[in-house]
């Protein structure tokens, strides 16, 4: 009805509808830029979940490093000692290794473990 309202008050039927139009279109243009406005946003923020995630993955590409250069140290410590003739050493030397790893096991799975 606000067609005929505008008709009334001697506007010509082509200048109503192209003022609806108009304003059709104005509607759409801000619910357009609402939108984008909307995808901006999840844009930035998988961009910051994405930097997080590779700080993440570096500190345990760090951390996995630290860890093999450990072990091949241990290891070549290990060699050294099997190669000196002492396999009687060795054999006692790793079992008490082992038995000292089952100790910090069962005692890190003791007191971590929910009640």
């Amino acid at each position: 009805w606000p067609l005929l309202a505008m008709a009334r008050r001697g506007q010509t039927t082509r200048t109503v509808v192209n003022e609806i139009m108009e304003k059709e279109n104005d509607d759409m243009t801000d619910k357009l830029a609402s939108k984008v406005e909307m995808l901006r946003q999840i844009s930035v923020n998988i961009g910051k979940e994405v930097d997080e995630q590779n700080t993440v993955i570096d500190d345990y590409n760090t951390s996995a490093g630290d860890i093999m250069g450990s072990f091949k140290g241990t290891m070549k410590g290990l060699a050294t000692l099997a190669t000196s003739g002492g396999t009687q050493a060795l054999l006692v030397k790793s079992m008490g290794l082992f038995g000292f790893f089952l100790v910090v096991y069962y005692l890190s799975s003791r007191y971590t473990a929910d009640p």
